[in-house]
């Protein structure tokens, strides 16, 4: 009986998540020619073809999806047996920051999935914008950190992908006053929301004023709903509360963010690897709701 190893099998279910060799080279600290060499061994080892024949696509096939639905079983398992094992020889506590928003349309699904597979391991959590817990895991506060960047991920991203964002609000919401200045609200300064949007007004020379801010994503809803004004958010929290806005002449494009996971280098034990491994499947196979 062949053995397939989990390396193979991560590998697999990250580039059918993440939609490319690259990307899950990048998540995985591989090179995607070191990817692609993975996924001869599995198809040699498997004895079928994962990927449809066209070039570099990675178009699973029907073998391919049935290796998935096990590959993801299997690595469920794996990861909870870790967990479940080092939890038993040190239980403790493991200190996560994340950003507002995430922790406020994610994190609630999540916790309630992840907290039945690490029983004696208490989480505690802690909500703030990017740069102030990247900061925090550099200062030791922290053990595993959410958190996103401008231009590409900081020094030692366990885990990283591209968030594309969004214009949001109502289509009636008015310009205040007699120049057409754009009413905006945003989270307080530090934000690479806010970052992004008020640089894309400004380099399209489009006239601006800050009119509400909020710390929360719940204060962020109420101000764009009563049409109150307009922001920018990830496009994948959005929900029918708020309606995204085509860019068009009066909204400027906006760069994507990078979104990334990081463990402090003191913090990696094997339950805390294997924590920050099921946390970020799950951000990126997590439907927006």
């Amino acid at each position: 009986m062949r053995n397939i190893p989990t390396d193979l099998l991560r590998a697999f279910v990250t580039i059918i998540d993440l939609r490319g060799y690259t990307r899950a080279g990048e998540q995985l600290g591989r090179t995607q020619p070191a990817i692609s060499l993975q996924m001869r061994r599995l198809q040699e080892l498997l004895g079928v073809q994962l990927f449809a024949k066209d070039g570099n696509s990675t178009q699973v096939t029907e073998a391919g999806e049935i290796v998935a639905g096990y590959a993801r079983q299997i690595l469920m398992l794996n990861d909870e047996m870790m967990l479940r094992l080092t939890n038993r020889a040190a239980s403790g506590k493991l200190r996560l920051g994340i950003p507002n928003d995430y922790a406020d349309h994610f994190l609630p699904r999540l916790m309630q999935s992840l907290m039945g597979q690490h029983d004696g391991l208490a989480i505690d959590v802690v909500c703030d914008v990017s740069h102030v817990l990247l900061k925090g895991l550099r200062d030791g506060m922290f053990d595993v950190v959410v958190a996103m960047t401008p231009d590409g991920p900081a020094e030692g991203a366990f885990m990283t992908w591209r968030e594309p964002l969004a214009w949001v609000g109502l289509p009636e919401a008015q310009d205040g006053g007699d120049g057409g200045l754009l009413r905006i609200v945003c989270y307080p300064e530090g934000c690479l929301y806010r970052r992004n949007m008020l640089a894309a007004l400004q380099r399209e020379g489009r006239s601006f004023e800050i009119v509400y801010t909020s710390p929360s994503l719940s204060g962020i809803e109420a101000a764009v709903t009563t049409g109150f004004g307009y922001s920018v958010l990830a496009r994948r929290i959005l929900s029918d509360k708020l309606p995204e806005i085509a860019p068009s002449s009066r909204l400027p494009r906006l760069s994507d963010v990078v979104v990334g996971i990081y463990v402090h280098d003191k913090a990696r034990s094997t339950a805390v690897q294997s924590f920050a491994a099921r946390f970020a499947d799950m951000f990126v196979s997590a439907p927006a709701v």
